[in-house]
């Protein structure tokens, strides 16, 4: 009786998707989003009352001939259902809004000759004589195999064409993503250089160290540093940056991928930076209402280690007891409810301090 009862139910969900697609629908306004809903309802409702279906057939032992063992005839059976429900219901989709070249065109043939309605006559008319094993014994084998075999190739061959155009969609898709990125990135270089170009002797350096570090791009960071080092006063520019509270941070984005002509004059101005940024870095931490782990990320400091390493390490300046103080900054026991926050900028502080210790 509970089998009698989902086929009914499933050919109700059935009857309402042909009902609703039988003649060309609205697409505006309202009228439009109630075929969206209703085809979403009648598709759902039909994937899971021939699912609950198939089951019920399933467990009488109505799809034994299928295959001798049982995983093998579960696989076999979850897939035709499957394909047969997704097939139908794109059948439907498609009878009414194509896109022109995004699927292969004989899925707009299919769905013109109404598979929608035939397809899945294919399996619920079968599926009536597989409900108990007097109808199945009333009639020939043929009356249910052959249209399930059918049913499934040509739901087999629909879903074929809907992964190739998904494949091709998503393709499509990420080379204009590609593309838009890439339209995107040489916009911003030509407005980096266009900026640069526009700046004049007189106006600071400052307006363009950001785009000095190394790991810009190439054309734009070469003309910055040239643009930086066209001021004859460019050094004493950055010494005076180094020694302000405000700007101090900036400069490590220049001297942490460039060298500097007179590295001695920019040791204690350095030493006297690391110790201006512990102190910001313990005042933040102690009086923030927003601490996050990369909260000290855009201080560059892994760039001012970098350039210590690189440029001024070993000319007459012990930088470690300022790194010390900055990495006792780090660990300032914050507010309570940010207690657990870990700074990203700190095993970058560890680390170069063991790498050298005395």
């Amino acid at each position: 009786m509970i089998g009698y009862m989902l086929l009914a139910l499933t050919s109700l969900f059935y009857a309402g998707l042909v009902a609703l697609n039988i003649s060309k629908p609205s697409t505006t306004g309202s009228n439009a989003m109630g075929y969206g809903l209703g085809m979403a309802f009648l598709g759902m409702g039909l994937a899971i009352s021939s699912l609950l279906l198939t089951l019920n057939i399933g467990g009488k032992g109505g799809f034994n001939w299928v295959a001798n063992q049982a995983p093998n005839r579960t696989l076999l059976v979850g897939l035709g259902w499957l394909t047969m429900v997704i097939a139908s219901f794109a059948c439907a989709l498609f009878k009414w809004e194509w896109h022109e070249g995004e699927f292969p065109q004989y899925l707009r043939w299919l769905s013109l000759q109404n598979a929608f309605i035939w397809m899945p006559l294919l399996m619920l008319i079968p599926y009536f004589f597989l409900l108990d094993a007097e109808s199945k014994m009333g009639v020939s084998a043929h009356v249910y195999k052959w249209p399930l075999l059918a049913g499934f190739i040509v739901a087999s061959v629909v879903c074929s064409g809907l992964l190739f155009g998904w494949v091709k969609a998503s393709a499509r898709k990420q080379a204009a993503t590609i593309e838009r990125r890439l339209n995107e990135g040489d916009q911003l270089k030509k407005e980096h250089l266009d900026f640069i170009e526009s700046q004049k002797p007189e106006d600071s350096i400052l307006n363009i160290l950001a785009l000095t570090g190394r790991f810009h791009d190439d054309e734009v960071r070469t003309a910055a540093i040239a643009k930086v080092k066209s001021h004859p006063d460019w050094e004493a520019q950055l010494l005076t940056l180094l020694e302000n509270k405000y700007y101090h941070t900036e400069v490590y984005t220049f001297i942490g991928g460039n060298k500097v002509e007179h590295p001695e004059l920019f040791l204690k101005p350095l030493n006297h930076s690391i110790l201006r940024l512990a102190t910001e870095v313990q005042n933040r931490i102690k009086g923030s209402n927003d601490l996050q782990e990369w909260h000290f990320d855009h201080f560059s400091i892994n760039r001012l280690l970098r350039a210590i390493d690189e440029q001024f390490s070993g000319k007459g300046m012990d930088f470690r007891p300022a790194v010390v103080q900055l990495q006792v900054a780090l660990r300032t026991t914050p507010p309570e409810r940010f207690k657990n926050v870990r700074f990203t900028v700190t095993p970058t502080v560890d680390n170069w301090l063991k790498k050298h210790s005395k």
